[in-house]
Order: structure tokens, then sequence, then C-alpha cells
């Protein structure tokens, strides 16, 4: 016998590690291309090629839908209800407390914060929001707690600094 047992069982081993890293070689460059040609179909709506619905049902399911819906003025609140990530919600539910506080809804933008806890990377930016609407309510001891927990946790940082400030302009006559 010209090749030996272990010899077939090396070169297959081989061929198929060598099929995987193909294979997914492959995916990673089918998945690039994909991305691509949305990344293109949003180009060619911004320059007016393509009409709106055509560039929509292109990118349908896409990374790039959100920042399309955006892009073509899409009312926000319906948008954040289509945000599957849990922390690019987060985000999303701030701009929608922010907006609702804009508008003068002030008790619902104070609801919608709720959704924020410490443990989201937004959290100091949301309690700053809040205090900011307790102040805006006339509620200025809650905004002064706020004020004074945001600047003790996040002393460094520029939303400590903030709330340091407006905590200040709380106290003085």
């Amino acid at each position: 016998m010209i090749f030996s047992r272990d010899l077939l069982i090396v070169i297959a081993f081989a061929l198929l590690i060598a099929s995987a890293v193909g294979g997914f070689n492959y995916w990673r460059k089918y998945q690039e291309h994909k991305l691509d040609e949305v990344a293109r179909t949003v180009y060619l709506y911004e320059k007016g090629v393509l009409s709106r619905q055509e560039a929509a049902e292109k990118i349908k399911d896409s990374p790039y839908m959100l920042y399309f819906l955006i892009l073509t003025g899409e009312n926000f609140r319906e948008i954040v209800e289509r945000v599957k990530d849990p922390e690019l919600r987060k985000f999303f539910l701030e701009r929608t407390a922010y907006e609702l506080y804009r508008d003068g809804k002030h008790r619902e933008a104070l609801e919608k914060l709720e959704g924020i806890t410490r443990e989201d990377f937004n959290y100091p930016s949301a309690l700053l929001l809040k205090a900011v609407i307790y102040e805006s309510l006339g509620e200025s001891e809650t905004a002064r707690e706020l004020y004074g927990k945001l600047s003790a946790s996040y002393r460094d940082s520029y939303f400590g600094r903030v709330a340091y400030a407006r905590l200040l302009s709380l106290e003085s006559p």
C-alpha cells in the first residue's frame, strides 16, 4: 500500500480544516458584499437616484435600516420600537425622553427614563436629564438630590461637572 492509514487520516483532516477555513472566508466575504450593496443603496438614495420606497425595499432588515429611517425623517419614537439591541435601545429611550421633555411632556419623559438603570452605559446622562426635568417642573428638592447624586458618583466626568454646576446654581440665592 502506497499510503498508510495514518497519512490518509492526516490528509483528510487537513482537507477538512482547509474546507472550514475556506467556507468561513467565503461567508465573511459574502456578508461584506451584502453590506456594501446596502451602503451603496443608501448612498444612491441620498443622491436622489433611488426613491425612498426603492431604497427601503432593498435595505429592509439590514443594519442600515435605522440610519435610513432617521435619514428619511421617520417619526423618531416609531423608530425606537424597531430597535432590538438592548444597549442601543437604551440610547434611543433617552433620546425619546429628551424629545418628550422638549415638547413639554415632562411626566412622560420621566416615565421613559425609568427604563434606564445604573447598569446602563447612558445612566449618567439620563440621570442629568431627569434632574433637569424635575427642576423644570419646580421640584427643586428632587432635582438637588439627583444633581448631588450625579456629581458625587461621577465627579470627574462631564455629567458630574454639569450636575455640580446646576446644584450650585440651585443653592445660590
